[in-house]
């Protein structure tokens, strides 16, 4: 099917998260035809462990009512392969899906597949470029739209744009700026497909990095480290899943701090001590904790739980 025959197009959606959410709503919303999404299964979450639908599978019940959607555990099974050939599509937009998409599927769309990925190709290739770009202290990142191929990230590159980091720029922050943009080049995209994917050019491999998927132990706060390396580690996972610590056995989440000045000539002992104003000394440096979440409890601002612990002042996280 030719590209330029955009209102017929077949177009199977396939993404998890809110980000790739924001991407399949700007879809819907300029009437492109959505023959099916393709999403991951529900998964236990919260303190019950409540099996919780992905925030594009809820979209699609409540604004796509009649679009099949398709919560496959893998992709490479037979019977998947056969389902996704039944749907005839002309191209597959892919966002933050989650799963590997395997050679057999890649090569059914006439047109191909697209992906929209939050980095600036080929820096952050892989599952986590948000957090990667700022745990690195990246000045600047962005979102590529791309031809997908077998391998992580590496297919030719379609369209490119770029925002600025600053140091006070959170995951949750630039994770939206990132959905909205994405959302808006996708629809450029796919308005003139034809002319993109003819303009498509491979990524250069100089500068190619990989973000791996965030671990539980990866959030968790190393108090020997640098501030400045803490306080992006922060940044990084704020607000979810946030960076972590413990200190006399409560596990605590730190939403927000800022950088602050540390007397000279600390014993390195010090290091994880919490003081009364809700300074943290680091390894180089101290922080202030601004917005911790303690297990169990609702977010709170530090000096809350400081007037509510005066027995851990003097303590150390761990």
């Amino acid at each position: 099917m030719s590209p330029q025959n955009l209102p017929n197009m077949r177009i199977i959606f396939m993404g998890t998260s809110d980000f790739s959410q924001k991407s399949l709503a700007a879809l819907e919303r300029d009437g492109f035809n959505i023959v099916a999404v393709y999403t991951q299964p529900p998964k236990p979450s919260g303190r019950n462990y409540r099996l919780k639908k992905s925030a594009v599978q809820e979209f699609v019940e409540n604004k796509m009512p009649q679009t099949p959607i398709h919560t496959p555990k893998s992709l490479r099974r037979e019977e998947q392969l056969e389902l996704f050939r039944s749907l005839k599509p002309d191209l597959a937009v892919v966002s933050s899906y989650g799963l590997i998409i395997p050679q057999s599927i890649l090569d059914v769309p006439t047109c191909g597949c697209i992906n929209i990925h939050a980095s600036l190709l080929p820096r952050w290739r892989g599952a986590a470029p948000i957090q990667s770009a700022l745990l690195a202290g990246d000045r600047e990142t962005g979102i590529s739209i791309m031809k997908m191929d077998a391998g992580v990230d590496t297919g030719d590159v379609i369209a490119t744009q770029s925002i600025a980091i600053t140091p006070e720029t959170s995951y949750g922050e630039l994770a939206e700026k990132l959905a909205f943009l994405g959302a808006e080049m996708i629809l450029k995209t796919l308005h003139n497909l034809e002319e993109s994917l003819a303009g498509a050019y491979p990524q250069p491999e100089s500068g190619a990095t990989y973000a791996a998927k965030i671990s539980k132990e990866s959030c968790r706060i190393n108090w020997n480290d640098s501030s400045e390396n803490i306080l992006r580690q922060i940044r990084a996972f704020s607000p979810v899943p946030a960076a972590w610590s413990e200190i006399e056995g409560l596990r605590i989440k730190i939403l927000d701090a800022i950088v602050t000045n540390r007397p000279a000539d600390l014993p390195e002992a010090m290091d994880g001590t919490l003081l009364n104003d809700g300074s943290v000394y680091c390894g180089v440096g101290q922080i202030k904790l601004l917005e911790i979440q303690p297990e169990g409890k609702k977010k709170m601002k530090i000096e809350d739980f400081v007037r509510g612990h005066r027995n851990f002042l003097g303590k150390t996280f761990a």
